[in-house]
């Protein structure tokens, strides 16, 4: 088990404890060294000028621990009647992130586990260093596929356009068997999502995620997260059932006993 692993573990099992951001304990640190070699994005210099912003490198803004809290100015976590009653007694050892399933689209992003972008012109790739998963974003002007609701999936079906300096994404067709955070916040195969990645600066990505299911939220919901360049990181080999000694402790935590 590598130390990163067990950084994940103690933010997945202590969210409620401390909300500090991953990237202040992790890559990114201003008094490390800035490395000698490498690309620009590993050396946290200035990307190159062009067309659109590159926002390729490794990027961390630590868990996504509760999406209402994370909510714009103006913006409210509204829950259906039917919603609000399954978060009171939402099971939190139920957790899929603790059972090594894949997080879904935006809980992907942010993650106590650094995630890397590799972005081209036709096609833009996530890729987290937890589970060693990947997410393609198509940005190379095609629609949704007719059938793309008849195939759903942990990471459903992503188009993406440049709207000037920010990258909009269109995600359909996403499974019901994700959480959109450790507080227990689910959703159904109807969660309609709508990205925004946009650099504040060379080394500050932006990340506002819009949830859309009608079955669970009475409204649309806008939530931001802010995630730094690990300059001089990597992601490393993980594999989230190696050597795991946690699931075989994890009683029922249901409500808010297990915030």
């Amino acid at each position: 088990m590598n130390k990163r692993f067990a950084l994940a573990a103690v933010s997945l099992f202590t969210f409620a404890l401390t909300t500090a951001p991953a990237f202040a304990q992790r890559g990114g640190d201003p008094a490390k060294p800035k490395p000698a070699f490498g690309a620009w994005w590993y050396k946290g210099d200035a990307p190159p000028r062009g067309a659109t912003p590159d926002l390729t490198g490794v990027w961390s803004g630590g868990s996504m621990n509760d999406i209402s809290k994370m909510g714009l100015p103006g913006e409210e976590l509204i829950l259906t009647p039917m919603a609000a009653e399954k978060y009171k007694v939402v099971d939190h050892a139920k957790d899929p992130n603790t059972l090594c399933l894949p997080p879904g689209p935006s809980r992907m992003v942010a993650r106590a586990h650094p995630t890397m972008i590799v972005q081209r012109p036709d096609v833009f790739v996530v890729m987290s260093e937890s589970e060693h998963i990947f997410r393609l974003i198509y940005t190379d002007g095609r629609p949704h596929p007719e059938d793309a609701k008849d195939y759903p999936g942990f990471y459903g079906y992503s188009i993406g356009k440049w709207e000037g300096d920010t990258l909009v994404v269109d995600t359909i067709s996403i499974n019901d068997r994700t959480w959109l955070d450790g507080a227990g916040h689910q959703h159904s195969d109807q969660l309609h999502l709508t990205e925004k990645f946009r650099l504040a600066d060379n080394n500050t990505l932006e990340y506002f995620t819009t949830y859309t299911d009608p079955v669970y939220f009475v409204k649309p919901f806008t939530g931001k997260n802010i995630l730094k360049r690990q300059i001089g990181e990597y992601i490393f080999d993980h594999s989230c059932l190696e050597n795991e000694k946690d699931l075989g402790n994890l009683v029922p935590t249901l409500g808010d006993e297990g915030r």
